[in-house]
């Protein structure tokens, strides 16, 4: 057996809670378009600026809305693998692209 894989479900478990708990925000639009989340990419908050909702443009509303869960899955996942990396230290790299619920 390899070094440290008997507390890999230790630490699988502490990854996904750190993930179920820990937030990201992204903005778009000059702050326009503000979207908070778990890094488990649960959203929690949708923000659209009033100066945004008067401009009364739903075509430029959808497009930050579609820019900023973008960038949010992103930063989602860029979040992911930094908790991976300190929570699994090499081990991470060796599971990053196997079907884990995590990653």
């Amino acid at each position: 057996m390899l070094p440290g894989l008997g507390d890999l479900p230790a630490k699988l478990e502490k990854i996904q809670k750190r993930a179920a708990t820990e937030t990201v925000t992204v903005e778009t639009g000059a702050g326009m378009v503000r979207i908070e989340a778990t890094i488990s990419m649960r959203v929690r908050r949708v923000t659209l600026s009033s100066e945004l909702q008067k401009m009364n443009d739903p075509e430029m509303t959808e497009d930050l809305l579609a820019a900023a869960f973008n960038l949010l899955v992103e930063r989602c996942r860029e979040a992911s693998a930094k908790i991976a990396a300190e929570e699994l230290g090499p081990m991470a790299s060796f599971l990053q692209n196997m079907p884990l619920p995590m990653f």
